[in-house]
């Protein structure tokens, strides 16, 4: 559960109709802020119909390039498979928030020129160097099967909701770092600490790169 500061180097909901549609909205309750109900009808658009990202918006004490727009590749399937599975290897275990900010981090990386500028470049970094990979699940030896349908489904969803901008947590903000709690890294007394949610702690750097 640790993003690595060793420096560089979107399933979707299932289309919904009707009342079925209508049941999900409303049952939708937000951690932090969301940007308004129309920001859910990409969630059940068919994938086909998939609307770029909403216009990305700078808020106080996030970096310049959050004003990027994501590339219209983060709808694709395996691009979603891709922030699906790192939701679910690091965050199933914690609650609906952490598992948003994990999301929310891998998609500051693709937005940040630092950093590789697609999910699955960004998840997958440096897979091929034992435990010194940017997601410690993609290069802990360990054989990743997903065993529990029910978090995969809810992960799918998820990465779904953060790639339509249909929730962001301002407390994340552009964070691109963060490690689990049972552990210090050194790059933790640097950088800047923004958040602690469940087993986590979130940071973002000084100067928005990878320092």
């Amino acid at each position: 559960m640790l993003v690595a500061a060793s420096y560089p180097s979107r399933a979707y909901a299932p289309a919904e109709t009707g009342a079925a549609a209508s049941a999900l909205l409303a049952a939708y309750a937000p951690d932090s802020s969301v940007v308004s109900q129309d920001m859910f009808a990409p969630l059940f658009a068919m994938p086909g119909d998939k609307p770029a990202p909403p216009a990305p918006v700078v808020r106080p004490g996030d970096h310049w390039w959050s004003a990027n727009p994501l590339p219209a590749s983060v709808w694709d399937d395996a691009q979603q498979k891709c922030l699906a599975e790192a939701i679910y290897f690091e965050a199933r275990s914690e609650p609906r928030k952490g598992q948003l900010a994990v999301a929310q981090v891998v998609l500051n990386r693709v937005k940040n020129p630092a950093y590789p500028d697609t999910i699955c470049k960004v998840v997958y970094q440096n897979r091929d160097k034992y435990n010194e990979c940017q997601f410690s699940f993609a290069c802990d030896g360990r054989r990743d099967v997903v065993f529990d349908q029910a978090s995969w489904r809810q992960a799918k969803q998820l990465a779904g909701e953060v790639t339509s901008g249909a929730a962001w947590l301002d407390d994340v903000g552009t964070s691109t770092h963060y490690h689990a709690t049972y552990v210090r890294p050194n790059w933790a007394s640097v950088f800047k600490k923004r958040a602690k949610i469940g087993l986590h702690v979130f940071y973002q750097t000084i100067n928005g790169g990878w320092s």
